[in-house]
């Protein structure tokens, strides 16, 4: 049996790294929580086995969630597709499609989001 799929979760609530990490490890994943970006390129330097998934809050306290996804692509070695969430923008926001044109992200997710919309997100990142 192979392990479980792991996706690092970065986001600066507390309750949603515990809703997501809940929610994904009911769906069978592995789940690693950081709660901003230095701890996340952190995380990705050094981290033993590599994630399968990235969530990346477009909002963060140390750094915006684009530049993050930017940073990871430059200073890691990490090339694993990323789902961007946000209660800040929406799907047709210029920034959003921008950045899901240039494929730094491969979707976009809404908060509050809903579980199965989130399950099907990953599940089709993940299969594509």
């Amino acid at each position: 049996m192979s392990d479980p799929r792991l996706v690092l979760v970065i986001d600066d609530e507390p309750d949603v790294c515990w809703a997501l990490e809940c929610l994904l490890e009911n769906h069978g994943y592995s789940v690693v929580t950081v709660g901003n970006g230095a701890d996340a390129l952190r995380w990705l330097k050094s981290a033993r086995k590599p994630c399968d998934l990235i969530l990346v809050d477009a909002k963060l306290t140390d750094i915006d969630g684009v530049d993050l996804a930017r940073r990871i692509r430059s200073e890691t070695s990490c090339r694993s597709p990323m789902i961007m969430v946000s209660g800040y923008f929406y799907r047709d926001d210029g920034l959003v499609q921008e950045t899901l044109r240039a494929g730094l992200i491969q979707a976009f997710v809404t908060k509050p989001f809903r579980h199965d919309e989130m399950i099907d997100t990953i599940n089709a990142v993940l299969s594509s």
